[in-house]
């Protein structure tokens, strides 16, 4: 076991890294000391001549037709280089999937923060001086902003155009009223898994709208130079995936569009898009000066791409013994007023492939909808659409075990996923650790809670269990050998804080034998680097990894080619060990440096691509388990202790790993806890990350974290498996469950503030003055207004035959 502050993490059998020179040790990442001396060049740092400054004009209301503006005072201030409307720019539509977001836009806004106009100026004051001269006439509409109300056939359509916009067939959704795009799964006849099921249990979960919390706000800097080129240097995740997008919109080669590397601070998915930076250059080709366009935190925070706010509604049928018998789900996303940041697949969101939990459910029917409203714009965070859904499982699974009388961790092993089970959309799952995550959880599980550290305190212990597919991707990588024996990898993919670049350092030295020290990273711009298609869906340390493992051994390989000429002997005779080459039966070796002297113009390469897209989809498991506090007093929740469980194979750095888990922790704590963008009519009212409820160290519970490891293969290099997404989801339903195991009410809302627990525990207090805690195992003291009657489904049922 290993402990550091407050943290430890334990391995429950076994050390899969025993065998290995360089893998599993704890590297320090190389990139500390730049950020924190500020050397670091983050794309707002980068220093181009006669920089003009970029500033966009939004909308100030939720939905209105645009009558006129008139930019004609704005132009005329001294300083100011260019002002352009969406007259001035394509009327082309961009998106990553769905394609429906203009540039500008031109004759009808959608959100409060939707763009209208640019300008840009010598120096910032002077641009937000301009914005302000500029002189917008509307004609308001009829808004919406609840998603339920924005699918009924009455309310007002968002989107006219919307059948004529570019998008999947198989997500269109053409049949359905405001809705961005579907997905309907099933498998099994759900009509009479219910008529088979003993008890039916219905609930409604609604989560809120989160940010991603990076503290670099976007950022983007464009430069057109004398051959027409347009030079960018954007905080982006995917500089590739912006490369095409923009080559794509602009009509041009893409060796026309140029992006450098710059350093990133954060991401989470919020910087998967090309935000500002079409903008940046229709400022820049009017004012023939590079523009910067740097976003101030309330621009952040009231039109990027936060997770979508949802309502879930599951309807579960359980048998006599608590078999799941039969499930119908369905999410409904807020979308907001454009579909154009969200992920796949393939233009919806990967949590309406998950409502079946880690659980076997044998009659499935899932439907998942992306609607239309006037609200900011939802994107891509952190297991995109997935943690509002587990939270939803999670906590219903939790309250069948509760009135089923069952503990809710025996219940999840009961129905857990076995072996060669598939899901209601088709995906066969491989390599099934649901029972293994669980079954390290019950030694925790089954521990005397903690003592209360104030009288009059509740409480509570809670468990979540969570699958998540791993990301699938493509990408490219290069390595070189240099005249003096080091190596140098030249890659596309950009370190966003993970530090992705240390494992690849790792996976180079200990597959050539050598000292990671000699290996150094460079990552060049997008017309020299090879291919990435972006960090996501944790594919950083498998799709990457696996192309610089393949490219190491195409360098070897060539060295080998090298040497055998060199003796005059077939290559099959040459091996390589401990960073040289040896010739068989015979006491002939060379190590890298003298390899680089047989060629002083070109010491060694070795290139390699993987796509990872053909591998068939795998998942990986994760349990929780999570000890609060709650002072009935005024609400408070206080999560004491976090145990989380995860299913692993070779960790490449338990540094990054466990960085990652922490990460994936801290963020679900806020989510479940205290985070939330506030919106009123569709007026973002958090203005500032001040104003956003983050957590900070002092509010981080001691944590422990076990790994379980498999002994099959991972996707990774040396079978690793990722840790980015799935560490999130499982930790606001174990929380939730672990405040109703304390105190006898269920919260179904996120956050689960202190004013939400108050008030759920003052409707139900008895009139002697008593808490309902004492009987956590009777869900009807804590029955949300959102949760329908459960019924019994067969005659004769007696809750003791469970």
């Amino acid at each position: 076991m290993c402990s550091k502050n407050g943290a430890s993490y334990s391995i429950s059998s076994g050390d899969p890294v025993a065998n290995f020179r360089t893998i599993g040790r704890p590297l320090v990442r190389g990139d500390g000391f730049a950020k924190v001396t500020g050397s670091a060049r983050y794309a707002a740092d980068v220093r181009r001549s006669d920089v003009l400054w970029g500033k966009i004009l939004r909308s100030p209301v939720p939905h209105a037709r645009i009558v006129n503006i008139d930019i004609s005072a704005a132009q005329r201030i001294r300083g100011v280089k260019a002002v352009i409307t969406g007259r001035d720019v394509s009327q082309k539509l961009t998106g990553r999937t769905l394609k429906d977001l203009p540039v500008l836009a031109r004759d009808r806004v959608r959100f409060v923060g939707d763009k209208i106009a640019a300008v840009a100026a010598v120096d910032k004051d002077i641009a937000e001086e301009a914005l302000s001269l500029i002189e917008v006439e509307y004609e308001e509409l009829p808004a919406v902003f609840d998603p339920l109300e924005a699918i009924k056939p009455d309310a007002i359509v968002i989107h006219p155009e919307y059948a004529s916009y570019e998008t999947p067939s198989a997500s269109r959704a053409l049949d359905l009223h405001n809705v961005q795009s579907v997905l309907r799964a099933a498998k099994g006849d759900v009509e009479r898994g219910f008529r088979e099921s003993d008890r039916i249990f219905e609930h409604t979960f609604r989560t809120q709208m989160v940010h991603q919390g990076y503290i670099e706000p976007n950022t983007s800097l464009v430069q057109i130079d004398s051959q027409g080129r347009m030079l960018a240097w954007v905080a982006t995740q995917s500089p590739f995936s912006a490369r095409d997008q923009i080559a794509r919109f602009l009509d041009v080669p893409k060796e026309q569009v140029i992006l450098h590397p710059v350093v990133v601070g954060g991401s989470f998915g919020g910087k998967d898009y090309i935000g500002d930076t079409l903008i940046a250059y229709y400022l820049a080709k009017h004012s023939d000066k590079p523009v910067r366009i740097v976003r101030t935190y309330t621009e952040e925070l009231m039109a990027s791409s936060p997770r979508h706010p949802s309502i879930i509604r599951i309807r579960t049928g359980v048998k006599r013994k608590g078999r799941l018998w039969a499930l119908d789900a369905r999410v409904i996303y807020n979308g907001g007023a454009y579909g154009a940041f969200k992920p796949s697949p393939p233009a919806h969101m990967s949590g309406g492939l998950t409502m079946g939990g880690a659980y076997r459910i044998p009659h499935t029917r899932v439907e998942s909808l992306c609607v239309y409203t006037n609200q900011v714009p939802g994107g891509y965070m952190r297991a995109s659409g997935e943690l509002q859904t587990v939270f939803a499982v999670e906590t219903h699974m939790d309250i069948i075990a509760a009135e089923l009388g069952l503990d809710p961790l025996e219940f999840r092993l009961l129905n857990a996923l076995e072996e060669g089970d598939s899901n209601y959309s088709g995906f066969q799952y491989r390599d099934i650790k649901a029972r293994d995550v669980a079954l390290a959880a019950r030694k925790v599980w089954k521990q005397p809670k903690l003592a209360p550290q104030k009288a009059g305190n509740l409480i509570g212990r809670g468990i979540a269990l969570a699958c998540r597919h791993i990301g699938q991707g493509e990408s490219g990588a290069e390595l070189l050998l240099e005249q003096e024996g080091n190596v140098r990898l030249v890659v596309g993919i950009v370190d966003v804080g993970t530090g992705v670049h240390v494992i690849h350092r790792q996976i180079v030295a200990e597959i050539l034998g050598i000292d990671p020290e000699r290996v150094t990273v460079e990552v060049q711009d997008t017309n020299r680097a090879p291919y990435h298609d972006g960090i996501k869906g944790q594919g950083a340390t498998h799709v990457t990894g696996q192309a610089v493992a393949r490219a190491t051994r195409a360098l070897i390989e060539s060295l080998k080619a090298r040497a055998a000429i060199r003796w005059g002997a077939d290559p099959a005779q040459v091996d390589w060990h401990d960073g040289q080459v040896w010739l068989q039966g015979a006491m002939e070796k060379m190590d890298l440096r003298q390899l680089a002297s047989l060629a002083p113009g070109e010491p060694g390469r070795g290139y390699a691509y993987y796509d990872g897209r053909v591998r068939p989809r795998e998942h990986i498991f994760q349990a929780v388990v999570a000890d609060v506090e709650v002072d009935p007093e005024s609400g408070h929740v206080m999560v004491r202790r976090i145990n989380t469980f995860h299913d692993v194979s070779v960790v490449i750095n338990p540094t990054t790993h466990q960085g990652q888990i922490e990460g994936g922790l801290i963020q679900g704590l806020g989510m479940a806890l205290c985070e939330e963008i506030g919106v009123d009519e569709g007026r973002v009212n958090t203005l500032g990350l001040g104003d956003y409820k983050m957590l900070n160290v002092r509010d981080i519970p001691v944590r422990h974290t076990t790994l379980v490891p498999s002994a099959t293969q991972g996707p990774g290099p040396f079978n690793a498996k990722p840790a980015a997404e799935h560490a999130i989801t499982p930790i606001p339903p174990a929380i939730a469950n672990a405040v109703f195991n304390a105190t006898g009410v269920r919260v179904v809302q996120l956050p689960i503030g202190a004013e939400k627990v108050f008030a759920a525990l003052k409707e139900v207090t008895r009139g002697d003055g008593k808490s309902p805690a004492s009987d956590r195992n009777s869900y009807m003291n804590g029955r949300n207004e959102n949760e329908r009657e459960i019924t019994d489904r067969k005659a004769g049922y007696r809750k003791q035959d469970t």
